[in-house]
Formats: C-alpha cells, sequence, structure tokens
C-alpha cells in the first residue's frame, strides 16, 4: 500500500493521503521564493550524528529528533528497502542532506523554518486554471463547498449550482471540504476541469430532508423536522401506513382505534397533542398534493421514499391554514439511471385478536346471577339441578356453555400481501412502477378487504433546462360481506347459557333450560349468515404533472398540476327472516321473524383539483449563502353525496330501489342531520384556497442559520370579508460544534441549537363558506293542516366565523456524537391555540341551533426526547438502539362567555385539559348498614356493597354537585424504543410502544354486570358480597341492570381504569441469502423473513385482561389485531 511518509512515521494511505501527499506539490512551488531565506537559516544549523544500513524513513526521523525539521515526501520516489549511511560532525543541513541523497534523483528544499519538502530534480511548475462542479454522492450540486489550494491560504467557494474556478499551480493540490461530508483533496496533474463527488461523513448531516415546497441539507435545518427511517416501515407487512408509525418519532402519536377491515375513522393522528376541541388530524401531503386520512392508508410502504413530519410553527407555516396541527410529507419513489430493477416483497400472515371481552361460563354466570337476584331481595332463576347441568354439561341442547365470541370470530383469518417495484432508465427518462395487493380476511365471518395499488412516476430530461415529470395513482378498494353485519351491542348481550346452534343443526332457541325468542332473534351466528349482503367500491384516481426549469445557475422554476377523483360506492341489503322452530316444541317463535326487507345504496364523489408553483433562486458569496424560494397555489375541492333507501321489497333476491316500496323510507341518526333521517337526500359541499408563500434561508459558513416562511391564504370556508389570513415563522440555528473553541472536541460531532417562532392556521372546522350546507330539507310548513316539505335553516350563522390560529415556540438542540454513535435531538415547546371556535349561549327565543364564534384557547407545553446509538461490535455484528419520549401539557384557557361545558364524561374547563373526565369521586365500597347510614345521602335505595362517594361541599349529600375532575383520556405521555441489528445476513428488529398517565372510562357492556341482560366477566368474581363485605373489592354488590336499585349510573371514578400500557408494535427476524447462491439466478438479493405486529401488550392496570387499550372508552367493538407474517423480498 502506498504511504505518505511525515517525520519517518508510517500511517495508513486513505488517512494521510487526504491532509499530506497533495501537498508536496505546492511546496515543491514555493521552493523558488524562498529557497534563499531557508538556506540562510539552514546554514546556521549543524548536527552531528553517525548511524550505519539505515532505513531512509528512520535515517529522518532520527533526524527529526535532533533538529527542528519534519520531512514530506511521497514514498513513490524512494524504494522501501533503500539503507542509508551518515557519518558527520557539527555538519550544515545542506552538507547532511547532500550526503543522503547523493544516489538519487532528489532534492530537498526548506519551506518556511521548520518544514522540508524532498522532491525530484528541476521540478518544472506551471499555473493552470482548474474548474468544476462539486456534487454529492446522488448528483446533486453542492453550493458552499470550500475549495482551497493545498498548503496556502488561496482558495474559492462553490457556487449556487456547485461549481468553482481558480488558478493554482498545475503540481498543487486541491482540498475539497463541507459541513456534513468528507473532505477529499485530489491532485491537480496539471488538468484544468475536476469534478469531485463529496461522501457522507456518517454524521448524517449531509441527509436531504424534504421540507414544505422544497428540500433542505439536514445540518442547515433550523426548525423542528422528524425523518422516519422508510426501512423501519416498509420491512413488515402492515394493513396501513399509519399502523407502521406508532412509536417511531417523538410528538407524533397514533392511535389505532381497531376497526374492521378497511376503516378508515378508526386510526387517529395528532403531532404534539391535541390542542384545539375538536382537533383533526394533521395536514398529510404526497408528493406536493395534500391527501385524505384513506388515501394515506391505503398507500403502500414499499412506494414511499420518504417522510418528515414538520412538527414546529417554521417548519409548518409554509403551509398556513391547514398546518395547526403539523404536516406529514411523503415522498414516493423516483426511478434512477441504469438498468431496469425489480423488486418483490410478498407475504403470508395469520391474525388474532390482541384481546377481546371474556365473559365467564354458564356455571358461573347463573350463580352469579342467582346471587343478583338474592341481592335484591328476589328467588334465584336457576336451580341447583341447573346449575349441575350447566356444570357437567351433559344437556347441551338446554344448558349449554357458548362461548360467543369464539363462536362469532373467524380463526386466524389470512393477511396477502404482495408488492411489486420496478424502476430504473437513461441518463435522460426515469421511472418507477409500483403495484401493490392486500387481501384481508375479516375477524367477522364472511367478510374481507381486496386492495389494488398502482403508482406510476416518471421523468424526463427534454431539453437541457426543462425536467417534466408525470405522478399517476390509481387505488381500488373492494369490501365485500356475504351476509349480514355483526352487531357488537348484540354480542356482548348473548349470554353462555343461550344455544348458539343445536345439535340437530337449527338456530339456538333454548337459553337456561327455556324457549328465549329475544336473545334467539339477536343470534349474531344467524344473522352474519343469513341476514343480507352488502359491498362497498373505492377508487381513487390521481393524475399529476410536473416541469422543472432550470434557466440560469441558482435558479430553479418548479411547477405542478393535478387532478383527483375519489368515487365510492356502497350497497347494504337486509333480509326477511322466517320465524325460528322452537327447539324444544318443534312450535314457530313468530317473534324471531323478520318481517321487513330494507336496501340503502350510497354514492360520492370527490373531484380536487391542484395548481402550484414556485421559484427557487440560490447563491453562494463567498461564505455567505443565500436561497429564496416565492410560490402560489389554488386548490378546489368539490363534493357530492347522495343516498336511497327503500323498504318491503318482493324478495330478498332485488337490488334496486325501484322494486321496494316508496312509502315509507328507512332511516338512519346522523351527526349533522340529526335522528331518525330518512335515507333519502343529496348533499354538496364546495370549497376552495388560495395561497401566496415564500421562504428566504441565509446561513454563514454553515454555523450561523436563518429561515424566515409567509404564507398568506385565502379560503372560501368564510365569509368574503374574513376569508384572509397571514401566517409568517422566524427560526435561527447556531452549529456551535464548528466554531474554533469546540472543533478539537474529538467526542463531538455536531451540536446546534435551534430556536423558532410562528403562527398557523386551521380552517378546517368552520362553516363553508357557500353555506349551502345550513339549509335542509323535510315537512316544516303547515297548510291547511297538510304537512308541506320545504327548505329551511336550523343552525344560527356567524358570518365573522374565522381561522383557528396557533401560536408556537420552540427550542430545541440537535448533538451527534463519537462519530455518529450517537445522536441526540431534544425540544421544548409551548402551542398556544386561540379562536377555536365555540358555541354561545342563546335564549330560549332563538329558535335555531347556537352559532359557533371565535373564543377558545388551550396551550399545549411540552417536551420531546429521541436517541440513538449505533455502533459495530467485531466485523460482522452492527446493531442500532433508538428511543423517544414525549411530554405534554394541557390547559384550556378561555371557552368564551363561559367557564366550563359539560358533555355526558367530558368536562372542558378553563384551568382544566382537553379529555378530562367529570364525575363523583369514588372512594370505596359501602361495608355494612352503619357505614350507610353515617355517609352522605345517597339514594334510598343505597345499600353495602354499592359505591361510596366522596361528599366534596361538605353538605352531607351526594348530588351534582359533588362532581370533580377525576382523570383524562388523552395520551400526554409517550414513549417507543427499537432494536435492530444485524450479523452476517441475519437481520432482527423489534419496535416498542408505551403510554402512561392516561385512563379509560369503562361502563355498560364493558364493565356492568349483567348490563341489559349481558353477561358477566372475571372482574365480577371480585366482587363485594356479604361473606366478604371488602370496601375495595374490585366490583360492587351484584344486581341486575333491571331492578335500579344500584347507585352506579352516575359518572363516578369506580369505573376508571388505568389505561397505561407497553406494548411490543412489531418483531421482524430476516436473512439474506448469501450473494454466491443469488448470483446464479440473476438475482441481486433474497432475504427471507418472519414479522409479527402488535405480539405482546403489558397493561398497568391487572383488572383489564380482556382490553385492547387502544378501544374506545365505553362498549368496545371490533377487537385489535396482533399478526404474525411470513415473507419472502427478492431484488433483481
Amino acid at each position: 500500500m502506498k504511504k505518505i511518509r511525515l517525520g519517518g512515521d508510517s500511517l495508513p494511505y486513505p488517512i494521510l493521503k487526504v491532509f499530506l501527499v497533495m501537498k508536496l506539490a505546492f511546496l515543491v512551488v514555493l521552493v523558488s521564493c524562498m529557497q534563499v531565506s531557508a538556506g540562510v537559516f539552514g546554514q546556521n544549523t549543524h548536527l552531528s550524528l553517525k548511524a550505519e544500513d539505515m532505513k531512509f524513513s528512520k535515517m529522518l526521523k532520527l533526524i527529526e529528533r535532533k533538529l527542528p525539521y519534519r520531512f514530506v515526501y511521497s514514498t513513490d520516489l524512494v524504494p522501501s528497502d533503500k539503507k542509508v549511511s551518515l557519518d558527520v560532525t557539527d555538519a550544515s543541513l545542506d552538507e547532511v542532506m547532500a550526503k543522503i541523497l547523493a544516489d538519487t534523483d532528489l532534492e530537498f528544499k526548506l519551506i518556511s523554518k521548520k518544514l522540508i519538502v524532498i522532491a525530484p530534480k528541476a521540478s518544472d511548475i506551471q499555473e493552470v486554471r482548474v474548474k468544476g462542479k462539486v456534487t454529492d454522492s446522488s448528483g446533486m450540486a453542492l453550493p458552499g463547498v470550500s475549495v482551497r489550494v493545498v498548503g496556502t491560504n488561496t482558495g474559492t467557494i462553490t457556487n449556487g449550482s456547485g461549481e468553482y474556478e481558480l488558478s493554482a499551480p498545475g503540481n498543487a493540490s486541491l482540498e475539497f471540504s463541507y459541513i456534513g461530508y468528507l473532505s477529499q483533496t485530489v491532485a491537480i496533474n496539471n488538468r484544468t476541469e475536476i469534478n469531485i463527488k463529496l461522501a457522507d461523513n456518517s454524521k448524517g448531516l449531509n441527509e436531504v430532508v424534504v421540507v414544505g415546497f422544497g428540500t433542505q441539507r439536514k445540518a442547515n435545518l433550523s426548525g423542528a423536522v422528524a425523518t422516519i427511517s422508510t426501512k423501519s416501515i416498509s420491512n413488515r407487512p402492515v394493513a396501513s401506513v399509519q399502523e407502521s408509525l406508532q412509536g417511531v418519532s417523538p410528538g407524533l402519536t397514533i392511535l389505532n382505534r381497531p376497526g374492521d377491515v378497511g376503516s378508515e375513522s378508526n386510526i387517529t393522528m395528532t403531532v404534539r397533542g391535541r390542542t384545539n376541541l375538536g382537533s383533526p388530524g394533521p395536514l398529510i401531503i404526497i408528493d406536493g398534493i395534500p391527501v385524505s386520512n384513506r388515501e394515506f392508508q391505503s398507500l403502500k410502504p414499499s412506494d414511499i421514499e420518504s417522510m418528515s413530519v414538520l412538527k414546529d410553527a417554521a417548519s409548518s407555516a409554509i403551509y398556513g391554514s391547514r398546518a395547526a396541527n403539523g404536516v406529514i410529507l411523503v415522498t414516493t419513489k423516483k426511478g434512477e439511471e441504469g438498468r431496469t430493477s425489480i423488486d418483490l416483497n410478498a407475504s403470508y400472515g395469520w391474525q388474532s385478536p390482541t384481546r377481546h371481552f371474556e365473559y365467564l361460563g354458564s356455571y358461573d354466570y347463573a350463580t352469579l346471577y342467582n346471587e343478583a337476584l338474592s341481592n335484591a331481595g328476589k328467588d334465584p332463576k336457576f336451580t341447583a339441578e341447573q346449575l349441575q347441568y350447566f356444570k357437567d354439561g351433559s344437556r347441551p341442547d338446554e344448558y349449554p356453555n357458548t362461548d360467543w365470541y369464539k363462536e362469532a370470530l373467524v380463526k386466524n383469518p389470512a393477511l396477502k400481501d404482495v408488492n411489486l417495484g420496478v424502476s430504473g432508465g437513461s441518463k435522460k427518462s426515469q421511472y418507477y412502477l409500483g403495484l401493490g395487493y392486500l387481501g384481508q380476511e375479516s375477524l367477522v365471518q364472511n367478510k374481507d378487504l381486496n386492495r389494488y395499488n398502482l403508482r406510476l412516476n416518471a421523468s424526463s430530461q427534454v431539453l437541457p433546462i426543462l425536467n417534466i415529470g408525470t405522478n399517476i395513482s390509481f387505488i381500488k378498494q373492494d369490501r365485500d360481506t356475504k351476509g349480514g353485519e355483526l352487531n357488537w351491542v348484540a354480542l356482548n348481550r348473548l349470554v353462555p347459557s343461550m344455544v348458539a346452534i343445536h345439535s340437530d343443526g337449527t338456530w339456538g332457541t333454548i337459553n337456561g333450560g327455556s324457549a328465549d325468542a329475544t336473545l334467539a332473534k339477536d343470534n349474531v351466528l344467524r344473522n352474519m349468515a343469513e341476514g343480507g349482503r352488502g359491498y362497498s367500491r373505492d377508487n381513487i384516481t390521481q393524475a399529476g404533472l410536473t416541469a422543472k426549469l432550470t434557466p440560469l445557475p441558482g435558479l430553479m422554476i418548479y411547477g405542478q398540476g393535478s387532478l383527483k377523483y375519489n368515487n365510492n360506492m356502497s350497497f347494504a341489503f337486509t333480509n326477511t327472516l322466517p320465524p325460528l322452530i322452537n327447539f324444544l316444541t318443534k312450535e314457530e317463535m313468530t317473534s324471531t321473524r323478520v318481517t321487513q326487507n330494507q336496501m340503502v345504496e350510497r354514492w360520492s364523489r370527490r373531484q380536487e383539483t391542484l395548481i402550484q408553483g414556485y421559484a427557487e433562486y440560490e447563491k453562494q458569496i463567498k461564505a455567505h449563502h443565500f436561497k429564496l424560494m416565492v410560490g402560489a397555489s389554488q386548490e378546489r375541492n368539490l363534493y357530492r353525496y347522495i343516498a336511497g333507501g327503500r323498504l318491503n321489497f318482493p324478495n330478498n333476491q332485488a337490488g334496486i330501489l325501484d322494486l321496494g316500496s316508496s312509502v315509507d323510507l328507512p332511516t338512519e341518526n346522523d351527526s349533522y342531520y340529526g335522528t331518525n333521517v330518512p335515507l333519502n337526500r343529496s348533499y354538496e359541499e364546495f370549497w376552495g384556497i388560495l395561497s401566496y408563500f415564500g421562504r428566504i434561508n441565509y446561513d454563514y459558513k454553515g454555523k450561523y442559520i436563518f429561515e424566515a416562511n409567509f404564507r398568506q391564504d385565502y379560503s372560501s370556508r368564510f365569509h368574503p370579508d374574513y376569508r384572509q389570513a397571514n401566517f409568517p415563522s422566524l427560526s435561527a440555528a447556531w452549529r456551535m460544534s464548528e466554531e474554533p473553541f469546540l472543533r478539537n472536541a474529538t467526542f463531538l460531532d455536531n451540536l446546534k441549537l435551534r430556536a423558532s417562532w410562528g403562527i398557523l392556521g386551521n380552517e378546517s372546522s368552520t362553516p363553508l363558506g357557500n353555506y349551502l350546507d345550513l339549509l335542509k330539507y323535510g315537512a316544516v310548513y303547515s297548510f291547511n293542516g297538510t304537512q308541506v316539505n320545504g327548505a329551511y335553516q336550523d343552525r344560527g350563522v356567524n358570518i365573522e366565523a374565522s381561522w383557528e390560529n396557533v401560536y408556537m415556540t420552540d427550542f430545541g438542540v440537535d448533538a451527534t456524537f463519537l462519530k455518529g454513535k450517537i445522536d441526540v435531538v431534544a425540544d421544548y415547546y409551548i402551542k398556544t391555540t386561540k379562536d377555536i371556535l365555540v358555541p354561545i349561549t342563546v335564549g330560549n327565543t332563538y329558535a335555531l341551533k347556537a352559532p359557533t364564534v371565535n373564543q377558545g384557547s388551550t396551550r399545549n407545553k411540552g417536551i420531546e426526547l429521541a436517541v440513538t446509538y449505533n455502533d459495530r461490535i467485531g466485523k460482522d455484528f452492527t446493531f442500532s438502539i433508538s428511543g423517544n419520549i414525549s411530554k405534554i401539557n394541557n390547559e384550556i384557557l378561555n371557552l368564551g362567555e363561559v367557564n366550563e361545558r359539560i358533555s355526558d364524561k367530558w368536562i372542558e374547563r378553563v384551568g382544566g385539559s382537553v379529555g378530562d373526565f367529570y364525575g363523583l369521586q369514588a372512594i370505596g365500597l359501602f361495608v355494612d348498614d352503619a357505614d350507610v347510614a353515617n355517609s352522605p345521602k345517597q339514594a334510598s335505595a343505597t345499600k353495602p356493597g354499592d359505591i361510596k362517594y366522596k361528599d366534596q361541599n361538605g353538605d352531607k349529600i351526594i348530588d351534582a354537585n359533588d362532581r370533580v375532575v377525576i382523570g383524562n383520556d388523552v395520551p400526554w405521555f409517550n414513549y417507543g424504543f427499537s432494536i435492530t441489528a444485524n450479523y452476517k445476513g441475519i437481520d432482527f428488529s423489534i419496535l416498542g410502544y408505551g403510554v402512561t398517565n392516561v385512563e379509560t372510562y369503562l361502563d355498560n357492556e364493558a364493565s356492568y354486570a349483567f348490563f341489559n341482560g349481558a353477561g358477566v366477566k372475571p372482574l365480577h368474581k371480585n366482587r363485594w358480597t356479604k361473606e366478604n363485605p371488602d370496601p375495595n373489592a374490585d366490583y360492587p354488590r351484584l344486581l341486575l341492570s333491571s331492578d335500579g336499585q344500584h347507585n352506579y349510573n352516575n359518572n363516578n371514578s369506580f369505573w376508571l381504569f388505568d389505561a397505561s400500557y407497553f406494548r411490543i408494535r412489531a418483531l421482524t427476524l430476516g436473512y439474506t441469502l448469501p450473494e454466491k447462491l443469488t448470483r446464479k439466478a440473476s438475482i441481486k438479493n433474497a432475504r427471507l423473513y418472519v414479522a409479527a405486529n402488535n405480539p405482546f401488550t403489558i397493561m398497568f392496570d391487572d383488572r383489564l385482561t380482556d382490553y385492547d387499550p387502544e378501544i374506545a372508552s365505553g362498549r368496545g367493538g371490533y377487537p385489535g389485531i396482533k399478526t404474525w407474517s411470513v415473507g419472502i423480498n427478492v431484488k433483481f
């Protein structure tokens, strides 16, 4: 290996060549002008030394010890085995060097007073004019790169296009250095053009991060922007992108409410917590185009190139009125120059519930049922003989032990996921084609989802200054139900003493030895098998065109247009059903007949158009780097919905509305239109937004960084006089690690302090500006005693309603240590939301619903911390460990003209937090009659074993005036961790996530025993009894809900449970086949893997053995899903 000798020491060539070898030529250039003074100095220095047959390098090192000089030379000039002898007394430097170099073609030259250069004799040095371009490894131009002639102060800096030009000696060397990249030294060798690619320095500072309307190097970011590794979200099969994001970034909270296959509304996302009182999720942008949650949910993780989360106002303000709750930016994969590359990823998985409600068997049910009757002073229902039948299972057609969840849910439904990516192109044209298929069977019988994805991204350099690109995507999602829907409330009310299916194959009609028509009619198995049919069809088509023009160095003009159609159609038919036959008497049970069938059909279409463009100019003036961006966008959204329904079709095979009766229409409850709304209506909305935006970036030597953003929005959601709003932001950063006082701190790679401030907006919660949605149609007029249909207004209007505004301040630190091994990102922020729309109080004479006004305000204060450690053990084992936490304190500051608003279990109160539960504070259970008598008065039916409440105001009466805040259901503290490891083709990863300090309120079927006829759960075994009057029992005395004697229906803290949990989100174990095996089959890479999603969950409250922590408080429903999968990933 070639080495550079410096003072006789031998160091590896890659290390020292960068700094020394090419310095040699330039030093020779200076000889002619420095030789005289150097010679004088050398003549005044003398040496006495005797050495024989010593290696050339060791001889020079020995001389360095005797004299104040250091030698510089290339090992190419001296054979490695050359030996020299020296015997001098009081000799000058000239005499010493003449003896050492006597039989060579070398000469020495003294540069300055201490540096001696050994070089070939008679070097003829010519000055040349050198120019070139500096790029990163992907070919992106790097402005602001320092280009210096080694050993001199001569140098320059690349311009906005990465170009440079300077004069230098032809045998000198150029050193290229840039923050975040490895410095590179190159010999000129009389060349006039030198193009350089700088390599990553492993600190991650050169990582290109996608930001609003552009990209920035990570080192130059002054805002709070989190990047999410695509590897962490694409190396395991998931049904939606959101599932793969849980726990990977602090401040990004994904709450995956369990829902049936293809459900859209079951996943909620927040960035830095809920701030308004009905907080929507973050704005989601895919390839520059805003998308809905459904589109994001349907995106294939394998199509994602990069993902960024904009958290603070400085990074989000460029999106103005829709960025109040953060922004998620997604860039999909693009093609690359080169041969066609094919990437196939296929997996097959088995699903099962993480947890679902568990009910005790029929013997325990019947025993506790008798106890509940006894507590109410009634006779038992089940005899000892009947209890024995339940216990021994000898008469299952009359006294069964039915596990309804086991009967109703499919065991291990399949999850199939296949993705194919094809990319390639020439120097001028590149393409990426992504194809995907997801087949997911539901836990519910006869129900499945099939989703098909297509994405085509292509670009072409049609002119040297013009690049044209296309983005086309298509999503087709089909959900089919080959039977009736599963009624979860009915499922939770079916008791184990009820027969599901009799031994003769007929549907169950017997409950505890006698016919039960009510439960027989509610048999969910019968309804799923014979109750009807349904399907839904979703098609999302998007076509986009982009143009990138670079007419001048440093100037880039970008334009984008897109058209998107989202079409949805659903069909549901509910069958008539014949009466069931009593298993014991063989007679018809007429009340079990379903006499009315119905059909409901819904159609909707959303059309979205977007036109936007911006111009960006970048300039490097010596150490000053500037970037200016200005742009505009216009977006239009048209949505139309129609629903129609009919009753009483001639048979269950009918599928056309006209075949049903037009006299009586089916009804439904609608959150907007109200209750019992006829299913014969349509709806249309239109809104548009016009925006102007800009950004200024400046940095000095990459150390002092400044950014300013501005956006002005005009939204049609508001009255014309209130449509405009401005959203500015400022941010700054200081890279302390580039300062001289820290530059020599070898343990520190990067240290950056950040600060930002800005204003964001939220316009999605306001009424639409065309006001047609305020009108409703129905029978509201009476003429001559006859009801007549007409249009009417039922809500008040506030024409001054406008944007909610979010003011955010952020302070952050980015640090990297030990050559990229440790990376730390920390943030503290204050996020204040003002002008929240809240209803006002109206008088009784006001006939309309109260309008909303901009009066509310909240504030979040939070901290975020993410730490990553990367290292290697030995040659083959690499690993990475990362962890993150997010802690938020929320406070409601203003509710307008009132200080509090109560809604069911929740309260919004000034000084409180969003998500506060409101109710009585339980302090245990009454032990005996004396305990009841000596406590504040409750209901007259209060007995020992009932819940004891705290008398908050001391008036000796328990009533609504004793309600207080008893808990909160918002996960304000979140944490996550991940571990990845690789060893000789074996890879392993684990991802965990958890929340603490959060409660859930479980009532009705979720907690109450025998609620509306439901069964009992394991929780109810540890109850208060006369024999064991434990005031701290898990459950009060047993009563039937129909008795009306219990005192637990009031909202109270007894039904609050600690919902803190820790969950392993993902486990993956893979093996990449050796290249020598795959190469024979023309396979670039082949990996086999097994993966699990949500395999393990730990609940902090041990009473919640059957509770999934992500279900909504209340009555339960579709359970959470865990999946075990096997898969293969092959690249050609």
